[in-house]
């Protein structure tokens, strides 16, 4: 759906570089400008390849004013650039917004950055597990000790990617519209703290049952503090109904319902829980501490694969836990035709193509892309 769309991308690492691939596998051209020594991530295999398929690339020193022209040929030549500097490091650089809107005045510009361009933090650096501090997932990722951590997933750096895409891909249609480039001012902490927002605050059974069961007492309030405090670290996990239990054999099993009664009933008949299934399902949070552990019990009398047979032959949302190895072997996944031979995932888009060479050697086509712009590459840009 992007091709014909030329997109310069002087990311490194993770969001820019996953949002361009997300670009690319639309059928989007991208040709990514690296420093000399490359993009850092190269020393991270089989993760660069895996983001940085199907794009080529360019070798340029910004920090030389030799290669000036071919930067500002680039920029010339791009529908979208996409850089992931702190602020001001592109205007320092010699294409800023200013001056990348004189020469092109229909790009849509992307920056990404860890605090966005402005705010007392905008010059301050941040990886992932930073942001996830700022916006509140440490906090919500905490264990049963109450120790705060980092999601093994990067959840700030991927929102990231998504949001900038998302960006993109409006400002495209609105220049469609107006003739006009834009700036996307995108922060990682604005990304990943929109996602914790909703979740840490919307799922409040905290709160509610504070008020429920202590209200202004405060030698209720004493009691029912355990209990809060399980409740707001647990969220939904504080339902019995929904969490991930260890089976026979050591496999482990997903049960993942959540406000339906007729799951909730199902369960309970596999399960031979008997009355349990007449339960209200707003009860089921208060019932949590007694539940669990008897669902943990029933449980182990059979492996994951077993009762994922046998729960889903009732229609209940189960799944065993699967490493990401294990993952792509699914039949589902193949049906989709989601990995190649690798295991790779291709993009999870509508009508994306799926590249399924390598990532471009360092600086592999920078003569070649300069030649076709009637540039020729500066002595910085030799590999």
């Amino acid at each position: 759906m992007l091709e014909g769309l030329k997109v310069l991308d002087f990311s490194q690492n993770l969001p820019g570089p996953y949002a361009t691939f997300l670009l690319t596998s639309w059928g989007a051209e991208v040709v990514k400008v690296e420093p000399p020594k490359g993009d850092p991530a190269r020393h991270i295999e089989p993760f660069f390849s895996m983001v940085n398929r199907g794009k080529r690339s360019v070798v340029l020193d910004l920090r030389d004013e030799a290669s000036r022209p071919a930067l500002e040929g680039l920029v010339r030549w791009a529908d979208v650039l996409v850089d992931g500097f702190r602020p001001g490091v592109m205007a320092r650089l010699g294409c800023g917004w200013d001056r990348a809107r004189e020469l092109n005045p229909r790009l849509i510009y992307c920056s990404i950055s860890a605090f966005g361009q402005d705010g007392p933090l905008r010059e301050h650096p941040g990886h992932d597990l930073n942001l996830q501090a700022l916006a509140g997932v440490c906090h919500l990722e905490r264990d049963e000790e109450d120790t705060p951590r980092g999601s093994m997933l990067p959840v700030a750096d991927l929102s990231t990617s998504l949001v900038a895409v998302s960006s993109i891909t409006a400002a495209l249609l609105a220049r469609e519209r107006d003739g006009e480039g834009r700036y996307l001012d995108v922060a990682m902490a604005d990304a990943v703290l929109s996602w914790s927002n909703v979740w840490g605050l919307g799922v409040d059974f905290a709160g509610k049952t504070d008020e429920a069961l202590s209200g202004s007492n405060p030698i209720a309030k004493l009691i029912t503090r355990p209990l809060v405090a399980h409740l707001e670290r647990a969220k939904l996990y504080a339902m019995p109904q929904y969490g991930v239990y260890r089976c026979k054999g050591g496999g482990h099993l997903s049960l993942g319902i959540v406000d339906e009664k007729h799951f909730w009933k199902s369960l309970c008949e596999v399960l031979e829980l008997g009355p349990m299934a007449r339960l209200p399902m707003q009860g089921l949070v208060a019932m949590g501490p007694v539940l669990r552990p008897v669902i943990a019990r029933r449980l182990r009398r059979d492996t994951a694969e077993r009762w994922n047979e046998k729960l889903r032959a009732v229609g209940v949302p189960v799944w065993p836990v699967r490493s990401p190895a294990e993952a792509a072997r699914e039949p589902q996944v193949i049906a989709r035709g989601f990995p190649d031979a690798r295991g790779w995932m291709r993009a999870p888009l509508p009508f994306a193509a799926h590249p399924d060479g390598d990532a471009p050697g360092r600086g592999e086509h920078t003569d070649a892309i300069l030649a076709t712009l009637g540039l020729s590459g500066p002595p910085s840009a030799e590999v």
